[in-house]
């Protein structure tokens, strides 16, 4: 007679056991020679319910597998011990066990963010509110909050966070960026609504992805206002073939790569102006205004001198500079 199955089953994770039993105990005097940890070879004989007939060592018994099986399939067993009755653990076939690759639960899910991120589409900063609350008072400010729009967006936060332990960056600085700042938002939320906020998105997922994407192909789009009433569009990437075209040898991170902004503003004396700037490999800039009114570009052209005189001033290594319209070109 078949022995009786064990009416529980127990469950040993990540793989899932069987486990039986018979009355007089001769099952467990078969397996008394085994070790723990030791491999077996299970062949098996036939299915009756939920149950498998299984012969291990010369002995049939029944089983609760995790899977459905066929007669005459082998399957391999690691024996886990007597728990009293003799427990085994189900491994997976050779072939998947030395193909599938084994990866974390954090790679899991950064692989299946990655999945879920549409192609060809940089990620995009909104934030909610204006850069300065009115016109700057100088280029200086304006600049200055632009830079920070993009520092402290949260893309290169862990960047920031090595730069602060060398101490070339500031722990106010690092507490103003989201993955700091958006959590305590979230518990004021939840203290203020309840049971409220805690089933909303959280935001520190969706920046995550934008992370991921930056990554991949470093590129992005900052889009809002920089006071009350004036939007910008400001995309910023990083092209790679600068690099390999000037020194084919130099790949990786030692090539240099030149930089791209685009930048789509409506100012109030000059209206819509697009201005494309480029930062080559050997540090210079090539830059070109294109205003939407023909009226624009005159005005444009009569300070050009002065803005190349300045940028020099600055340090900035000027390639190239031009004012025409898109239309015109």
């Amino acid at each position: 007679m078949y022995p009786q199955a064990l009416s529980r089953v127990v469950a040993v994770q990540p793989l899932l056991d069987a486990t039986e039993r018979d009355q007089g105990g001769a099952s467990r005097q078969a397996f008394e020679n085994l070790r723990v940890g030791q491999t077996v070879s299970a062949v098996i004989r036939g299915q009756t319910k939920d149950l498998a007939l299984v012969s291990i060592e010369g002995q049939v018994v029944s089983m609760r597998l995790p899977r459905s099986v066929e007669s005459g399939e082998t399957l391999r067993l690691r024996f886990a011990g007597h728990m009293p009755q003799p427990v085994f653990m189900l491994e997976p076939p050779e072939t998947e066990a030395a193909d599938a690759p084994q990866l974390s639960q954090t790679a899991r899910m950064l692989s299946e963010i990655m999945q879920r991120v549409p192609e060809r589409t940089p990620p995009t900063l909104t934030p909610p509110a204006p850069l300065l609350p009115q016109p700057p008072a100088d280029t200086a400010e304006l600049a200055f909050a632009l830079r920070n729009a993009l520092v402290r967006s949260g893309l290169f936060y862990e960047s920031h966070l090595a730069n602060w332990v060398d101490g070339r960056d500031s722990l106010d600085g690092l507490m103003r960026e989201p993955q700091n700042r958006l959590p305590a938002e979230i518990a004021a939320r939840v203290a203020a609504d309840g049971d409220a906020a805690p089933k909303q998105a959280n935001p520190l997922h969706g920046l995550l992805t934008q992370q991921l994407q930056v990554l991949e192909s470093p590129q992005f789009i900052w889009r809002g206002e920089l006071w009350p009433g004036r939007p910008l569009e400001w995309q910023v990437q990083r092209d790679d073939e600068d690099a390999s075209r000037n020194d084919p040898t130099r790949t990786g991170a030692s090539a240099a790569s030149a930089w791209e902004s685009h930048l789509k503003l409506d100012l109030p004396a000059l209206g819509a102006l697009d201005v494309h700037i480029r930062l080559d490999a050997q540090q210079r800039f090539s830059i070109r205004l294109a205003p939407a009114a023909a009226a624009t570009v005159p005005v444009l052209q009569g300070g050009q001198s002065g803005l190349v005189e300045r940028l020099a001033a600055a340090g900035c290594t000027i390639q190239a500079f031009e004012v025409a319209r898109d239309a015109d070109a």
